[in-house]
């Protein structure tokens, strides 16, 4: 498992929201808002660019994309 990439995954998102310093694998990133509908473009390009992957976006599972631990599991494994 990658933990590079989702480090990465979760540097992004940390980035966006400066007054935050950690955020748990299990933490729901779009309940939360630390991913809205607006950013989850970007999340998905930077999920790709970690992963070295391409996502087809006509085929996106949103449960891939509930936290960390999610994405981990759907393109880090």
């Amino acid at each position: 498992m990658s933990s590079a990439g989702i480090d990465k995954v979760r540097d992004w998102i940390l980035g966006r929201h400066p007054g935050r310093t950690e955020l748990a694998l299990d933490v729901n990133i779009i309940e939360s808002r630390l991913v809205d509908s607006l950013a989850f473009v970007e999340l998905v390009y930077t999920i790709e660019d970690a992963a070295g992957i391409e996502i087809d976006f006509d085929n996106i599972d949103i449960d891939d994309f509930q936290s960390l631990a999610t994405i981990q599991k759907a393109f880090f494994a």
